[in-house]
């Protein structure tokens, strides 16, 4: 069914692993079909074009960082990390091998690079919910340090509203211009390279050197029992015979809801077919292979959000959504017509799903952790595509939970930085992604061989858009009030088009000036 590149999320012993994919914001070229990363690196090339015999077996050769002898280089020392962002998740701190397996993945990880480098990973943890907006936590302390002239830390991971705007502001550094980091190799994340690439800048990412953006990626949830109790089709016939689109996932959504207590209202003591969220409003442009905005083939931002593809696709997914009898929204009070308390969003949406009360559940990848320890039969689905016409799936990374890596303008040691960190990914590709994918995932949250499968496409059909990470005319905030305004598509395009416009030419401008055209 796909053909999925392997090597990424499956342990190696499994040999089954496809490429992670991430967010790079800023800077890389993508040139026509083919990508070339930071100026004239080139892929490694996947075959040596020699011919062999039907019965000769390939050698397998593992991809190994392109490094110096440890014993060449004097490297030694503290090495100071920043996090932060408003997803309490930080790839870099462990205390020992007490904890799950992907803390003692960090643990292991920090060893190797004491041992091998003299490198001891240290890291200051500002995580908080709402703290990265643009100019939150960690766009200060970058900034606050940038001014200062200080050099506390070595690296940083970011959120992602922030660390763009640390990138258009010139207070990271571009990391193709940092030696030792090949963004070409397999623990950097090819799929963002090509879809946020700038002007052949690059000054943030991610890859194997950590796990958050898997755990954002958007996704679907589904419940086996509550499908055969109902007479539904199976959504992975569907997904198989390449009918897994609006059309059918609304007609399954639409054939289930009751108002349970008969009061009149549709609301958390109810049941349904469908318990989504605001994000949605924003995930199923990436699901319909449309974005906010996309890189041209100049490296240059271009307003894409609207087309009559984006009009269909959000008529059809309103259509779906906004249907109160078989649809609930955990952030949205249908008696109100406002947004719920933040309090009482964890509470309904558990007991929705655990209680057997909504079939499908629209949110990220993580949320399948969420109820591992319950006796719900589930699924993992990905998103459904537009129509039967469209190629390929599209999972949106959430822009408000992930973070990134960057290194600061003023970090200490370019050369040090860029050791420490190819080397951090590429422990993070043979010892983190197969503990949290192998062991997590898979091993604790996933309940059947077909989820494994959807998490296969979900994963590499992963979309980045720039739109978002910029918040070009603010059309990621207006997507994300649908619930409330039930504006159209065509008000908020028009609306907020010229202060689009404007932020784009900016954007644009400041980068062509960074590279001295």
């Amino acid at each position: 069914m796909y053909n999925v590149h392997r090597g990424h999320f499956f342990s190696e012993e499994r040999n089954a692993t496809m490429k992670k994919t991430l967010a790079l914001l800023l800077a890389l070229l993508t040139v026509g079909a083919s990508f070339v990363a930071c100026g004239d690196k080139t892929p490694d090339a996947t075959t040596s074009g020699e011919t062999t015999t039907a019965a000769t077996e390939p050698a397998v050769t593992e991809e190994t960082p392109d490094l110096p002898d440890p014993a060449s280089v004097n490297i030694a020392g503290e090495f100071n990390i920043l996090v932060s962002g408003n997803y309490a998740r930080n790839d870099f701190a462990a205390e020992g091998m007490d904890g799950t397996a992907v803390e003692q993945a960090i643990y292991r990880r920090n060893q190797v690079m004491k041992e091998t480098w003299g490198v001891d990973i240290k890291n200051e943890d500002i995580t908080r919910f709402g703290s990265a907006g643009g100019t939150g936590d960690g766009y200060t302390k970058i900034y606050t340090d940038y001014m200062a002239g200080d050099a506390n830390y070595d690296a940083a991971m970011i959120g992602t509203y922030d660390v763009a705007t640390l990138a258009y502001s010139g207070y990271i550094h571009d990391l193709c211009d940092i030696p030792h980091i090949d963004l070409t190799k397999s623990w950097w994340d090819q799929k963002a390279n090509k879809d946020l690439s700038i002007r052949g800048r690059m000054f943030y990412t991610t890859g194997d050197i950590s796990v958050v953006d898997n755990m954002v990626t958007h996704a679907l949830l589904f419940n086996k029992d509550m499908i055969e109790s109902y007479g539904l089709d199976n959504p992975y016939d569907l997904v198989a015979d390449d009918n897994w689109n609006l059309e059918t996932f609304g007609a399954l959504v639409k054939q289930v809801g009751q108002d349970l207590d008969n009061n009149g209202v549709y609301d958390e003591n109810d049941l349904y077919g469908l318990l989504t969220w605001n994000d949605p409003m924003t995930a199923i442009l990436a699901a319909a292979g449309e974005k906010i905005a996309t890189i041209n083939d100049r490296g240059e931002l271009t307003l894409t959000l609207y087309n009559e593809r984006v009009v269909n696709l959000y008529d059809t997914f309103e259509g779906i959504v906004f249907d109160q009898a078989h649809a609930f929204n955990y952030q949205y009070d249908n008696t109100t017509g406002k947004a719920s308390p933040s309090k009482v969003w964890n509470t309904n949406r558990d007991a929705l799903f655990n209680g057997n009360r909504a079939v499908f559940y629209l949110n990220t990848v993580a949320t399948a952790e969420r109820h591992r320890d319950s006796e719900l039969d589930f699924g993992i689905l990905p998103y459904p595509k537009l129509n039967r016409e469209q190629k390929e799936y599209g999972h949106n990374v959430s822009a408000f939970h992930c973070q990134f890596l960057c290194v600061p303008e003023n970090a200490k040691d370019y050369e040090r930085s860029g050791i420490v960190l190819e080397a951090l990914a590429y422990q993070g590709k043979k010892l983190l992604t197969p503990a949290y994918y192998d062991q997590t995932l898979v091993g604790k949250s996933v309940r059947d061989e077909e989820s494994v499968e959807m998490l296969d496409i979900i994963f590499a059909t992963r979309v980045f858009d720039v739109g978002i990470y910029y918040n070009i005319g603010t059309y990621k905030n207006e997507l994300g009030r649908l619930f409330v305004n039930r504006s159209s598509i065509a008000s908020i395009y028009e609306t907020y088009r010229s202060n689009a416009e404007a932020t784009i030419a900016a954007i644009n401008e400041t980068f062509s000036k960074s590279i001295g055209e």
